[in-house]
């Protein structure tokens, strides 16, 4: 299982793009439900570009991932102006695995066709229900046919590598909702599956609905019922349940992704965005106004923080447990000998639970293991 596609030393590029034409209510990533700064913002992103430009080793991307906010919000031009940049300080190979969020309603014959110009080769797309009324409980824009469709233009178009995202949890959606949700998914040509259990995340309407006494999350049990009932359907159907919330089949995993849980090194641009390079972490202002402003006058408004050999053994724990590959214990032992001492202690118990698993040189979590998985996370730790 531990195959080459995921086995190299690989860096990535992340570009956020934060305009949305609304908020989702249980969105609580870094956005703006506004155009106004949009060709400034884009100017910015392409003047960090050139500040950042030595920021990865040999100048070279193995994936690019355009994430919001609502990257397809972007029209063709604006598309050709950010890749261009990008292309013309970074290398990115043939192979390179270049994804792009999508909301359904964005999805047309012109814009498809752009984003498979520019090199886009994945095409994510942000789906959440297949369920109208639930659609609009959560303030989507797009209708379930949408959706449908979309995956259908893609494929026409030329996309060989489409994937769609779901949330477990959301308002009045039951077992049976459920069952329905994935018979649809069953028709769908479809390589990758995203899966969510509903969160209420800071700075989401439905935090402020659940702080008012007006929302409540289902019940830890039923979705955890939920969760296992989605990963032995989408099982049986042919898709590899590769890490906690996502699923792929013909080996087409999200690389830029595995990468980051992989503690590979990426850059991120845009506001808000996040960059690892092996040593440390930095992400910038969360601020549209800010970011921009600090840009025009020729600097980079972001924060650091120096990672400690601690930090990076947590690190690997938690972000490697998060998937099928597991962890390597005898290069911990190795590496980490006295903190792996202190953990191994626990895992027999884990076992015994039904949590994880070993095989060869390595322990993975089972699903019923990643559904308690921040308890053992933080159990783990050192």
């Amino acid at each position: 299982m531990y195959n080459e596609i995921i086995d190299r030393a690989m860096a990535g590029i992340y570009v956020h793009i934060p305009f949305c034409r609304s908020k989702c209510y249980y969105c609580g990533f870094y956005s703006v439900a506004s155009f106004g700064l949009k060709e400034s913002y884009i100017a910015a992103l392409c003047r960090e570009m050139e500040l950042r430009a030595n920021y990865l080793p040999e100048r070279r991307a193995d994936t690019l991932y355009f994430g919001g906010g609502t990257p397809s919000c972007l029209s063709e031009g604006e598309v050709e102006v950010i890749v261009g940049n990008i292309r013309e300080i970074w290398d990115l190979p043939d192979d390179a695995e270049c994804t792009i969020e999508v909301n359904p309603e964005d999805v047309t014959p012109d814009k498809l066709a752009c984003w498979k110009n520019v090199g886009f080769n994945r095409l994510s797309i942000g789906v959440q229900s297949f369920d109208d009324e639930v659609l609009k409980r959560i303030n989507r824009r797009h209708s379930a046919c949408q959706a449908m469709e979309a995956v259908e233009a893609a494929r026409k178009a030329g996309f060989d590598n489409v994937g769609v995202d779901l949330i477990i949890g959301l308002p009045g959606v039951g077992q049976k909702d459920l069952e329905r949700e994935m018979e649809i998914v069953n028709q769908l040509d479809i390589s990758h599956i995203s899966v969510y259990i509903l969160s209420i995340d800071s700075n989401s309407v439905f935090e402020k609905l659940t702080q008012q006494g007006k929302f409540s999350p289902q019940e830890d049990d039923v979705l955890a019922d939920h969760y296992l009932f989605v990963s032995d359907y989408l099982k049986s159907i042919g898709f590899e349940h590769y890490e906690i919330s996502n699923f792929a089949k013909d080996l087409k995993y999200s690389r830029h992704n595995t990468a980051y849980w992989r503690q590979q090194p990426y850059l991120g641009l845009g506001a808000a965005a996040h960059s690892f390079d092996g040593e440390s972490r930095q992400w910038n202002v969360a601020h549209l106004k800010k970011y921009i402003e600090h840009l025009a006058a020729g600097s980079l408004d972001f924060e650091r923080e120096i990672l400690t050999d601690r930090d990076k053994y947590n690190e690997y724990l938690m972000t490697n447990l998060r998937t099928m590959w597991g962890i390597g214990w005898r290069w911990l032992s190795e590496r980490y000998p006295d903190w792996w001492k202190l953990s191994e202690r626990r895992l027999p118990a884990y076992e015994a639970e039904g949590w994880m698993s070993r095989e060869g040189g390595r322990i993975r979590l089972t699903e019923r293991g990643w559904l308690v998985s921040d308890r053992i996370f933080s159990e783990l730790f050192v």
